[in-house]
């Protein structure tokens, strides 16, 4: 995974000295091979120690490790600019909002392919394809998300509860049980009602998978299998959007990994469901 990425998704868990030795890095990325532990906490008024524990903490065994992925990150970086996407201003032209979020949506599937863990991937395939029941909770955007991925779960024959009343999914999460999969979704991993469907499908013994930001969070610390997109939100003006095509990706991964474990009779499924509606068509 890009060290790049990692320090931007794990600014909220960084201490005050930690957030000042990633915004130094992140501001001056080329800068940092020239330095040791002890020069470079100079430069960000901490102490070498500290530069050694920032970089265990994103996933390094030491700085040396970590000065040297950073090194390979910036020279694949080339000429592009720092800042792929960036929110969408006032005066900008529509050629510059085509752009910005077509880049930032095809940044957020990249950084989100460097994240994802196969394991962890297979686990929640197997777990899905296996569940007696499955129930998908999301509010607000990650609730468009539940009811995409119930959809694409439906038509391939799977047993899916969704709801978008928050009370009703609530009452879901009461009759899950073992056996069952209860999979929540939240870019932030913070939202109460996931959480606290979650919380209960788990206490009744249901396999609990969750789709958040990368990061600990309150929703996948809980999961039984956390599975995590990248797709870092800026601002309201662009709340949203990111996430949620980074989401969808992982989605689509999940849908064709189910369908493939059963692929003859799953495409007789489809095909079931698509001569149902075609006379809806004009």
């Amino acid at each position: 995974m890009s060290c790049i990425l990692r320090m931007k998704e794990l600014q909220k868990e960084f201490t005050g000295t930690e957030k000042k030795i990633a915004k130094y890095i992140l501001e001056n990325p080329s800068a940092v091979s020239k330095h040791n532990a002890a020069s470079l906490g100079d430069i960000c008024q901490a102490s070498a120690a500290s530069i050694i524990r920032f970089s265990k903490k994103i996933g390094y065994k030491g700085f040396s490790e970590f000065k040297i992925a950073l090194a390979a990150e910036v020279g694949k970086m080339g000429s592009e600019e720092d800042e792929i996407y960036e929110a969408v201003k006032k005066q900008d032209t529509t050629k510059e909002i085509i752009q910005k979020i077509g880049q930032g949506n095809i940044q957020a599937i990249a950084d989100t392919l460097q994240i994802l863990d196969e394991e962890q991937i297979e686990k929640a395939i197997r777990e899905l394809s296996e569940a007696k029941q499955i129930a998908i909770f999301g509010v607000g955007a990650s609730g468009l998300v539940a009811q995409d991925f119930a959809h694409k779960l439906m038509r391939i024959g799977k047993n899916v509860v969704i709801y978008s009343d928050s009370h009703s999914q609530l009452a879901a999460a009461v009759h899950l049980k073992t056996g069952d999969v209860a999979f929540g979704i939240s870019h932030s991993g913070k939202s109460l009602e996931t959480h606290k469907c979650l919380q209960k499908a788990k206490e009744n013994g249901a396999t609990v998978i969750s789709l958040t930001k990368y990061g600990h969070n309150p929703i996948s610390q809980l999961a039984d299998i956390p599975i995590y997109v990248a797709g870092e939100e800026k601002n309201l003006r662009t709340a949203a959007i990111v996430s949620r095509i980074a989401q969808l990706t992982v989605i689509d991964i999940l849908f064709i990994g189910i369908a493939k474990q059963d692929f003859s009779h799953i495409s007789e499924v489809i095909q079931s469901t698509r001569l149902m509606v075609e006379p809806f068509k004009l």
